[in-house]
């Protein structure tokens, strides 16, 4: 039986779990769910590691999150080079769905994020996926915050994953818990779009060769600006 402690290490100067694999992932998720734990979830990576260096309410936003997952290559690396600790590189909101799923009625989950359109396609195939989910909430990501946070309070999700990008969804979630939400945030980026349709993930090959970046890059060149980050990252 895979265990569901998980230890934090530091990467730079910012802590996190460390998972051997998915299933560990999955399970320290679904103890903290049964804990009634509350806060949100940050994906670590080389990026946000050196905005935390000059962006001291960033740092903040990230020092408090209650799991701090290592997400991109530089984040998984630097805790093998420097801790000599091998992380997996998790899909944490593919995890949060898995859990959901386990957990049956014992969860409540909540889907924000994304356009409409995007939005709907996404919770039908999380549907499809995972049957056991109890989806209590989902909402676009264009849907006002007031109305957001009033829907929260009554529905009162134990576990709402969040598709917004960041800072915004780290943000949103910082206000919701600050707010009375009894409930864990999962930030997951473009996930809906991804499950969709309307946003492919790189090739399994590029991901497990820490390769990610290249294809988003390729994808999408604008984000040359936000790459130049990496040589600093590694140069630290």
């Amino acid at each position: 039986m895979t265990s569901t402690m998980s230890t934090e290490y530091p990467v730079m100067d910012i802590s996190c779990v460390a998972f051997g694999d998915q299933r560990e992932a999955v399970e320290h998720l679904k103890t903290l769910i049964r804990a009634g734990a509350h806060g949100y979830t940050v994906a670590i990576n080389a990026e946000k590691i050196m905005r935390c260096r000059r962006d001291l309410a960033f740092r903040e936003l990230v020092t408090n999150a209650l799991i701090k997952v290592p997400d991109g290559a530089g984040a998984v690396l630097a805790l093998r080079i420097l801790d000599g600790v091998r992380s997996a590189k998790i899909d944490f909101p593919q995890s949060t769905f898995i859990a959901a799923d386990e957990l049956g009625p014992e969860c409540r989950l909540g889907i924000i994020g994304a356009s409409a359109e995007s939005h709907r396609a996404a919770v039908a195939e999380v549907r499809r996926r995972y049957p056991g989910a109890q989806i209590v909430m989902n909402r676009s990501g264009f849907t006002p915050e007031d109305e957001l946070l009033a829907e929260l309070k009554q529905v009162r999700p134990q576990l709402c994953l969040l598709s917004m990008g960041t800072p915004k969804q780290e943000n949103f979630a910082e206000r919701a818990v600050a707010a009375g939400v009894p409930c864990i945030f999962v930030g997951a980026g473009g996930a809906l779009d991804i499950l969709s349709g309307h946003a492919v993930r790189a090739p399994k090959w590029m991901v497990d060769n820490y390769l990610e970046w290249l294809y988003r890059l390729m994808q999408n060149p604008s984000r040359w600006r936000r790459q130049l980050v990496l040589p600093k990252f590694v140069g630290q």
